[in-house]
């Protein structure tokens, strides 16, 4: 009978005791760890030539591939807490940690500005830590909080653990009622993106020239600000044709007039109104963390690495629903003017956090630069790694920003998951106990 290597031991060791404990490292088991951690990272010739006689049968070869999958991940998790929690393992050039792990957050899921490749990066951050997030109560396709309202403790999951780390599905923002659900220390995130290229990805996502009766084949921009007001009324109204073809809006909600300020609470009765528009904005500053801005992502993540106190390889991102479409690049003024007069808020709560996000990266220091450049070398090596099928691991060494970032097959398909993936076929399986 073939030698069970050493190796495969330790391993099978660690994933029996990660999966009967909350993978908490203590001291007493850092000597034990740092045995085992040497050896998971590398495989004798021994081990590889096990897993290449498995491949010859497909049925075995599959359930190797889950098992390796679930080891990696869990291996990740082992990898991550020991690093963290025993001072001898760390690299020499790994930086000391001057400030604390944030994992409780709110964030608001802005329609049509990128928000689902920012919902699929911080569902795969509490994924890898086990945080309870605040799921829907629905089965598959429920991935509201609510909206188009605040959240109300009718439609959510109660926490199993008891407390609540992540919300960051499509609601409503509303400081009382998240304050209600979540832990004091939660902070608040959201993105906002160049509004007239909201409005263009809005009106094609949600079928505007379908609803409305637009000729497909006419200029649907032109058209549409020929009577703007006319077609959003149509669009909103109640009527039966309109509900038809309309998808996942309610009446009397508008996809093309302050699309964004909706999702922060901004009342629609409101819209005309400077002064509340000023205090609104206000308000918002005080209570978020970071709103970051689409057009300049990777600078954003950056920046939120640095407010949350994460690592690299919590921000690397996968684009989700990025499509084309005829008049992806229109950008006529006189049609950006006619915008801007029907969205009054979006336009003032993006020129004032697109500023104010400039400022906040100033107020970092020189070096932000830097880490800017490195963490898109890592973003850009990850992308073209994760659309191979190389079964290597991918590894960045640790710098004076970043622990060591280690890129598996597993992390590829976590990071590339989108709301469906992650809420349906993870979170709620694992919610329901038929994942582990």
């Amino acid at each position: 009978m073939m030698r069970q290597p050493k190796t495969t031991v330790c391993r099978f060791q660690l994933l029996v005791f990660v999966m009967g404990t909350s993978v908490i490292i203590t001291s007493t088991i850092c000597l034990a760890l740092t045995y085992c951690m040497g050896n998971l990272d590398g495989l004798t010739d021994e081990d590889r030539d096990v897993a290449e006689a498995k491949e010859i049968n497909a049925e075995a070869d599959m359930e190797a591939r889950q098992l390796e999958g679930k080891i990696q991940a869990l291996e990740e998790r082992l990898r991550e807490e020991t690093l963290r929690t025993c001072p001898s393992l760390l690299p020499a050039a790994r930086p000391v940690r001057t400030c604390a792990e944030k994992t409780n957050f709110v964030f608001i899921k802005m329609h049509k500005s990128g928000s689902e490749t920012m919902t699929s990066l911080f569902h795969r951050f509490g994924d890898e830590r086990m945080l309870e997030f605040v799921l829907p109560r629905g089965d598959v396709n429920d991935w509201y909080l609510g909206w188009p309202n605040p959240i109300t403790k009718d439609i959510y999951r109660p926490a199993k653990s008891g407390t609540f780390n992540i919300m960051c599905e499509h609601t409503v923002f509303n400081k009382q009622a998240m304050s209600d659900i979540m832990p004091d220390n939660t902070v608040y995130i959201t993105i906002l993106r160049e509004p007239f290229e909201q409005f263009k990805s809005s009106f094609k996502y949600h079928l505007l020239p379908k609803v409305v009766g637009i000729p497909e084949n006419s200029d649907v921009l032109l058209e549409f600000f020929r009577k703007p007001e006319t077609y959003d009324d149509i669009y909103t109204s109640g009527a039966e044709l309109v509900r038809k073809v309309r998808t996942g809006i309610p009446d009397g909600v508008s996809v093309t007039r302050n699309f964004m300020a909706h999702d922060l609470g901004f009342p629609k009765a409101q819209w005309e109104n400077s002064t509340y528009i000023t205090e609104f904005i206000k308000y918002i500053d005080k209570e978020f963390i970071l709103i970051m801005i689409l057009e300049y992502l990777d600078e954003s993540l950056v920046l939120l690495k640095r407010v949350m106190c994460w690592e690299f390889q919590d921000i690397i991102y996968h684009p989700s629903n990025v499509v084309a479409y005829p008049y992806k690049s229109d950008r006529r003024p006189n049609l950006i003017a006619a915008h801007k007069r029907l969205s009054k808020v979006d336009y003032a709560l993006y020129e004032h956090f697109n500023r104010t996000l400039w400022e906040k990266i100033e107020e970092q220091g020189p070096d932000f630069r830097e880490e800017l450049a490195a963490f898109r070398k890592i973003q850009r090596v990850t992308t073209r790694y994760c659309d191979t099928k190389n079964r290597a691991p991918l590894s960045f060494p640790s710098t004076k920003w970043s622990m060591e970032v280690r890129i598996t097959r597993h992390f590829c398909s976590r990071y590339k998951l989108d709301t469906r993936g992650y809420l349906d076929h993870v979170l709620k399986k694992r919610y329901d106990g038929l994942l582990m």
